[in-house]
């Protein structure tokens, strides 16, 4: 770890009308609701100065009241999560802003330990940081909702896809890795990308990431072995009580 102190604001979106599994944040995973459950993995980090969800919907914010856990009241003109994570910039002031999708709950801190060590490492040579981590199941690769990411020998981000990409002709077993859904910005990230309409890419494929990569902006991507399920669709709850029975969790 650099030795070094920034003021670090980790921002959990969630969203209520979600297309693929409305009402989600609030989805019961062994009877917690999946926006607490991504909180207490979030809070454990220790170089976080405050944690907060950001959301447009009264149900998930009275939810959050009742727990006691911040939260914060976006815009419905919010388009993505990162979109929100902006909103919130323009309120709350800090040197690095880290957004980890409220569909994430089992995600380790150590992710957001990284992230904000890279930072303190190469500051604004990088609008924006990611993680990813290799993924060797099948299904997994073949998998819309997981998304595929091609980096270059900098570890920088060159694209992401929903298809399992690099796709390999030369005969060469290909190597997938996949997007950990835990981003880190600096305040210029946030407000650059505001600035812009979604991009080509990042219509096509669904991911907002793309837009920096559309516009230009070198990505700085490292690789993680931290644990994380994305809870995108119903029947991944299910692989989440998997996961906590097999590693004796509640």
């Amino acid at each position: 770890m650099v030795n070094q102190k920034v003021s670090v604001l980790c921002v959990i979106p969630a969203r209520y009308k979600s297309s693929r599994f409305e009402g989600k944040p609030l989805a019961l995973i062994n009877g917690i609701p999946m926006i607490k459950r991504t909180y207490n993995q979030v809070v454990k980090s220790t170089l976080l100065d405050k944690v907060i969800v950001a959301t447009d919907d009264l149900k998930i914010k009275d939810y959050c009241d009742e727990e006691k856990i911040p939260v914060f009241m976006t815009s419905d003109k919010c388009l993505t999560g990162t979109d929100r994570v902006a909103e919130v910039a323009n309120y709350l002031d800090y040197d690095f802003y880290i957004n980890v999708q409220g569909d994430e709950p089992v995600i380790e801190h150590k992710v957001i330990d990284q992230l904000v060590n890279e930072y303190l490492k190469y500051k604004d040579q990088y609008i924006a940081y990611n993680l990813y981590k290799y993924i060797y199941d099948e299904k997994e690769i073949q998998s819309d909702t997981i998304v595929k990411v091609i980096l270059n020998e900098k570890d920088e981000l060159m694209y992401m896809s929903r298809l399992p990409i690099p796709y390999s002709k030369s005969g060469l077993k290909s190597k997938f890795k996949h997007q950990v859904p835990v981003y880190g910005f600096t305040k210029k990230a946030l407000q650059e990308f505001t600035k812009f309409n979604k991009t080509i890419n990042e219509q096509f494929e669904d991911v907002e990431l793309l837009r920096f990569v559309d516009l230009g902006y070198k990505l700085k991507m490292t690789e993680t072995d931290a644990n994380s399920i994305a809870v995108d669709v119903p029947t991944d709850v299910q692989k989440v009580e998997i996961f906590l029975i097999k590693n004796g969790l509640k």
